[in-house]
């Protein structure tokens, strides 16, 4: 627990310069206006399940799960490969693109009540889950 907090502060503070240990799934990093997915896998597998951090910078203001806005967040994800499926377990939300300024609100969820998703991305949560398993191995 206390080193996802750790990685979650230390990547707030140093997005920039871990660019490089981000795997994108959709986007491109170098234009921080325009929508973009990033995924990172921080410690070993749990048993059926692999943990992921997740980053999306959004091209516009969004409405998080559970209310409020947002232009980005830094989340944990739990990934089910077999499945092919993944849940949001703690979200850090952001009013600028790309993980700038303080963090306006943070959400934690029970596995399986917050599915990976993006509205008007088409397709890129299951692209996300797909990458994450192929990185695992």
């Amino acid at each position: 627990m206390h080193r996802t907090l750790a990685t979650l502060l230390l990547a707030t503070v140093c997005a920039s310069s871990w660019a490089q240990d981000w795997f994108t799934v959709y986007g491109d990093p170098l234009q921080p206006e325009a929508d973009l997915i990033e995924i990172r896998l921080p410690s070993p597998s749990q048993a059926d399940h692999l943990a992921v951090e997740v980053r999306v910078s959004r091209s516009a203001t969004r409405v998080a799960y559970g209310g409020g806005k947002y232009r980005s967040h830094h989340s944990m994800a739990v990934i089910d490969c077999e499945n092919q499926a993944g849940w949001y377990t703690q979200m850090k939300f952001y009013q600028l693109p790309a993980w700038k300024g303080p963090m306006t609100m943070s959400r934690s969820f029970e596995l399986g009540s917050a599915p990976v998703a993006f509205k008007d991305i088409p397709g890129e949560a299951q692209r996300l889950v797909r990458a994450a398993c192929r990185l695992r191995k």
